[in-house]
């Protein structure tokens, strides 16, 4: 019997007031692979990004580590997923590319939950939905990241 297992991890950690790191990680039986970036909140800038490919299947997939560099100052906004895996990933690894749109995804994601949890803390009576259209009515271009929540 065949059997196939794909783990992928991803965690975001605030490192002081405006800057968060989400590292990713992607492995299976043919892939090992790591994905860090640095994110300036609330500019959503990514300053900087780190790959490491461990174990890939193509000769083309170690060049993500140095093709993925090329996102430095670019934006997460609703355009970033697109810009990742057209610009980077198929001058990369699509994979990687994958795993590093997560990573996007996580830091969105990881900024609407510690806020809610700190309104929430100074009102628990909180309309989490207003206070959800409030965090993308501020940050409007990071909607898509988080969609699937307000369902």
């Amino acid at each position: 019997m065949l059997s196939y297992a794909r783990c992928k991890s991803v965690g975001v950690q605030c490192q002081g007031e405006n800057r968060r790191v989400a590292s990713g990680v992607l492995e299976d039986e043919l892939y090992a692979m790591q994905c860090e970036i640095v994110v300036e909140w609330p500019s959503l800038t990514i300053e900087s990004v780190q790959g490491r490919m461990k174990r890939f299947t193509t000769a083309r997939c170690p060049l993500a580590e140095t093709a993925f560099l090329k996102a430095e100052g670019w934006k997460i906004d609703s355009a970033i997923e697109g810009k990742i895996r057209r610009q980077l990933g198929s001058e990369g690894c699509r994979h990687m590319a994958a795993l590093m749109v997560e990573c996007c995804r996580a830091v969105v994601r990881g900024e609407l939950t510690r806020g809610l949890r700190d309104a929430l803390e100074e009102n628990p009576d909180l309309d989490r939905m207003q206070f959800m259209e409030a965090f993308f009515s501020k940050y409007p271009d990071v909607a898509p990241y988080a969609r699937d929540l307000l369902a």
